[in-house]
């Protein structure tokens, strides 16, 4: 990773989990200017602090993740959460359970070389994924009938709202299924990156 990724990436991390950056050096024992360089790209911290800083994100994404999957499982609408390396299902609403009970049995399974249609789209979209990937796009929209080519994957034209959340290394999509109206043509709707939600 080079200055500038790690960067981006300490920085992005820090504001999303409400840490200020007195906090943050206080709790790795340095400067509040030692942080402010590293987010600044002027300096990175030693391999020691650097790994202190990885335990740190990998923690909260552990307890995050966990908790947004308890969350996720008690929903009666539809919803989903995607490990976005490799596109591993972790998480069903009871909702998505009672719509797709089939596809709700795919956690825990990488699905990547099994996408179809927009879902194929986004991930063979190399400039698009990279955006995803590094936060340089929050949210994707579209309209399909399926996602994968498995059998179990039943067909039924909806809109899925994507929401993308990087932490750390890792990415993660909070899927929001609902009906849409059969008329509407399939494809990707919107992809809003931060400047666009900030917009408003």
């Amino acid at each position: 990773m080079n200055d500038a990724s790690f960067a981006v990436r300490i920085r992005r991390w820090r504001r999303a989990n409400g840490i200020k950056q007195s906090a943050l050096a206080a709790t790795l024992n340095v400067s509040q200017a030692a942080v402010s360089r590293w987010e600044n790209g002027v300096d990175c911290p030693s391999m020691a602090v650097l790994r202190k800083i990885t335990d740190l994100i990998a923690d909260g994404i552990r307890d995050e993740l966990a908790t947004e999957r308890r969350f996720i499982e008690r929903l009666s609408s539809a919803e989903a959460i995607f490990d976005l390396d490799g596109i591993r299902l972790e998480a069903t609403s009871a909702g998505l359970k009672r719509l797709w009970p089939n596809f709700s049995r795919l956690v825990g399974y990488r699905i990547a070389d099994r996408l179809i249609a927009e879902s194929r789209i986004v991930l063979d979209d190399s400039s698009l994924r990279r955006d995803i990937l590094r936060g340089d796009v929050t949210i994707v929209s579209g309209i399909t009938t399926r996602h994968t080519d498995l059998e179990l994957d039943q067909a039924a034209k909806h809109r899925w709202i994507s929401r993308i959340r990087i932490d750390g290394a890792r990415a993660y999509a909070r899927l929001v299924y609902e009906p849409c109206d059969p008329d509407l043509p399939q494809g990707i709707e919107d992809v809003f990156r931060p400047d666009d939600v900030a917009a408003g």
